[in-house]
């Protein structure tokens, strides 16, 4: 984010991207490519000092995931808060049938998804029918064909996170519990609509195809950011122990099952100003893990955009863990390059009020919502 891209883009210059830079470039059966390509604009403050953006800024300027809190105030219960974030619950069984609760510190560092649970982008691509296997399908009432790419697909294993956008306009689909079927449909559990130029965040009590109801795309750490060495938006960041019934915004909802006054989702965290990142180290063998310069370069603009723009809580995980966009960024990190960052380098930025978590949240969006079950993932 504020790791310096030294592009010769001039400020207000058109950048053409290629479809986002998502996955599927395999085209329709004749070998031509039928998506069309996306202008970003480059505004002066993208631009200052010429530096490129390069790839589209989803969301308005002033959207929580596009504003910088390097300058904002710490929370007073930053550090409370962030110790019981590490706390993960778990649930046992004995043998006798009792339910037991057990609780422990995750005392690992900080990994990067590139492949599992976290989200394949699909653009561009052939006509799909869409078909969702439920009667509470959020917003897919109206959405029953999109062109989807045929070689990318949900992963089921995975919750099938998968988010469709329609480049003839500025909208993203999230899906839940997505997967090809053999007839070459996607059939789905849930479906969240996203406007691009929206604020990237619902009302509260709204539900989406993630346990936050935030979007799944946002926060994502993508192959262009990554080569350029620049990120200009807050990451979406997974903690141990997320605060259970409560959030803040821009969460609409939670899947926490921390205590109550652990971190809540929708909390935006940043890595403090004085914490210098460690070498990474393998954690069997302790030994420092070599780097290219190419990939140090990447972990450094990964740095800059975890004090800059900081991180949404948006979910939980095993340990902490920040989402690079499926089926393309893993051949360029490892997801270890900052392994030896932990929570407790964190600080809160000052938070909203708390929202208590209503069951039974809306499932549509609009103020004509209908309420029903919520529709939250179970986390990586």
């Amino acid at each position: 984010m504020t790791a310096r891209h030294r592009g010769a883009a001039a400020a207000l210059a058109l950048v053409v991207v290629s479809a986002l830079a998502l996955a599927g470039c395999s085209g329709d059966a004749n070998g031509s490519d039928p998506r069309s390509d996306l202008e970003v604009l480059v505004n002066p403050t993208d631009a200052a000092g010429s530096v490129a953006v390069p790839e589209r800024r989803f969301f308005a300027a002033d959207s929580p995931w596009n504003t910088r809190i390097d300058g904002a105030p710490t929370d007073k219960r930053s550090s409370q808060m962030i110790s019981l974030a590490r706390e993960r619950v778990g649930v046992t069984q004995s043998a006798d049938g009792s339910i037991h609760t057990q609780r422990r510190i995750v005392n690992e560092g900080l990994y990067i998804n590139t492949e599992r649970w976290t989200t394949a982008l699909a653009a561009g691509g052939q006509p799909t029918k869409l078909v969702c296997r439920q009667l509470v399908c959020g917003d897919g009432a109206e959405t029953t064909t999109l062109n989807v790419p045929s070689d990318v697909d949900p992963d089921p294993r995975y919750d099938g996170w998968f988010t469709i956008f329609d480049i003839s306009k500025p909208i993203a689909y999230d899906l839940w519990r997505a997967r090809r079927e053999d007839d070459g449909t996607i059939s789905y559990q849930f479906m969240r609509k996203w406007d691009l130029d929206g604020s990237g965040f619902q009302k509260p009590q709204s539900v989406s195809a993630r346990g936050s109801g935030l979007p799944l795309f946002a926060g994502l750490i993508r192959p262009k950011e990554l080569q350029a060495g620049l990120i200009n938006h807050a990451l979406a960041i997974s903690v141990p122990g997320p605060a259970s019934s409560v959030f803040v915004q821009p969460a609409s909802a939670t899947d926490g099952n921390g205590r109550v006054s652990s971190l809540p989702e929708g909390a935006r965290i940043r890595l403090k100003a004085d914490v210098e990142v460690p070498t990474p180290t393998d954690p069997v063998t302790g030994k420092p893990i070599k780097m290219t310069p190419q990939q140090q370069r990447m972990a450094d603009a990964i740095v800059a955009a975890l004090r800059t723009y900081g991180a949404i809580v948006v979910d939980r995980a095993a340990v902490p863990t920040l989402y690079a966009q499926r089926d393309v960024t893993s051949d360029m990190i490892a997801g270890n390059e900052l392994i030896n960052l932990h929570l407790e380098d964190f600080e809160v930025a000052a938070m909203g009020p708390r929202h208590r978590f209503t069951p039974g949240a809306q499932t549509t969006t609009g103020e004509s919502a209908t309420p029903s079950a919520s529709a939250s993932s179970e986390g990586n």
